[in-house]
């Protein structure tokens, strides 16, 4: 069930990158053809293509926390015994813990209170926050769907997933 809704959470935050990047190739289309055919730029076409982007970047970092494949100093694992990595492992897994909690309260507050719209665009400043808080509420769930994981598999695991990247 953990499993079914963990891969849920993965295909929605997969989905808006998707339909983030399309969006953002169309609008830079619509920028090019208009500069170098008919000597015109939409004026909102700038602001609209970095709103998407703020999109694709905290959504695309779901995706690395869902695959485990955020960047991390991979040498490390050759260099202490197996028993300092495990304690290093649930050192990080706090630390993650606690920031995904703070990314999705200090996220949820700044959604509350934001009264700026966009000029160009003419749309509310919350729909730029957004994005940081769901990618909260979305990295807190895998950390905490992969909580057995980190408490109770040998780190022998991590270095065959690491093995993959090289």
């Amino acid at each position: 069930m953990l499993e079914k809704i963990r891969k849920a959470v993965y295909n929605v935050a997969n989905w808006i990158c998707i339909v983030a990047l399309f969006l953002i190739i169309v609008v830079l289309l619509i920028v090019v053809i208009g500069r170098y055919f008919f000597n015109v730029t939409p004026s909102w076409s700038e602001e609209f293509s970095l709103f998407l982007l703020v999109w694709v970047g905290l959504f695309s970092s779901c995706i690395a926390e869902y695959h485990r494949t955020h960047v991390r100093l991979s040498f490390i694992d050759t260099m202490f015994p197996p028993k300092l990595l495990r304690a290093f492992g649930i050192i990080r897994y706090f630390l993650k813990l606690v920031f995904f909690m703070l990314m999705t309260y200090y996220g949820l507050l700044i959604f509350i209170t934001t009264k700026q719209r966009f000029g160009a665009i003419n749309l509310s400043f919350r729909w730029e926050v957004l994005p940081g808080l769901l990618t909260g509420v979305f990295c807190l769930l895998f950390l905490l769907f992969d909580t057995k994981r980190i408490f109770t598999d040998r780190h022998e695991h991590d270095a065959e997933e690491l093995e993959v990247f090289e």
